[in-house]
């Protein structure tokens, strides 16, 4: 019995370091939350075979041990209301074929509505919405955008919501998603997909309890970009590709 869980680790070792390489290659590709997580490893994966700017905030020391002439990075903070003109400017000129918005903050764990503050929520949609709401309209003004990638979370589906409570986080992560189905169809016209992602249940420093790594999520939704299948553009994906209900 031990010899046969051996081989099975080892297989799945193996069907997964063949699945290591991108297959996205040749792309100018936007990530945000580049600085840790799943979006560090989207980077780290995607920057070989393409060009990348890679949005972090002031504390980046993972993405900045990335050696490769093929990154730029762009340090900013996502929480302010309004981005300066110097950061609109790089992204619009950089003319993006596809948008990956990764960044997210949890925000207070409040799982009374009665609690609940303008000012944190603020904070909260500028990260998980504003944000990737701007940047896909800079990247769409470089008029070579074909595909915007929304990392959202299963906590955002209205259907799939049993216990309540996060308020700040499903609440933004709800407001994402029907964003994502908006936007599908509405560059529908253009050729232009757009992917709205669940990630899985990762472990990173926003979810200690994770079940599966950063690394093996970013491979997963690699998998999706790649095949930039029209049929799913405005849909609710798992990491497998599969729908979710809304």
């Amino acid at each position: 019995m031990g010899l046969i869980k051996v081989i099975n680790r080892t297989l799945i070792k193996m069907r997964h370091n063949l699945s290591k390489k991108s297959k996205i290659k040749n792309k100018k590709i936007v990530i945000t939350g580049s600085n840790s997580g799943i979006g560090l490893e989207l980077t780290k994966e995607l920057v070989n075979d393409n060009v990348v700017i890679s949005i972090t905030n002031e504390n980046s020391n993972g993405i900045n041990k990335i050696k490769n002439n093929n990154l730029q990075i762009l340090s900013q903070n996502l929480e302010i209301d309004d981005f300066p003109e110097d950061f609109i400017s790089e992204i619009k000129k950089f003319k993006p074929n596809i948008v990956i918005n990764c960044a997210a903050t949890f925000g207070p764990k409040e799982q009374n509505f009665i609690k609940l503050e303008s000012q944190k929520f603020n904070k909260i949609l500028n990260v998980n919405f504003f944000s990737p709401l701007k940047i896909s309209q800079y990247a769409f003004l470089g008029e070579h955008l074909n595909q915007v990638v929304n990392i959202s979370s299963e906590m955002g589906s209205i259907s799939r919501n049993k216990k309540g409570g996060f308020y700040y986080y499903r609440l933004s992560k709800t407001i994402l998603n029907s964003f994502s189905k908006n936007l599908a169809l509405e560059l529908k016209q253009n050729n232009i997909n757009v992917f709205c992602i669940h990630p899985g249940s990762v472990k990173t420093k926003m979810n200690s309890s994770g079940l599966m790594s950063a690394e093996v999520s970013a491979q997963k939704i690699i998998n999706i970009i790649s095949k930039n299948d029209a049929a799913l553009s405005g849909e609710f994906l798992n990491i497998n590709g599969d729908t979710i209900k809304w």
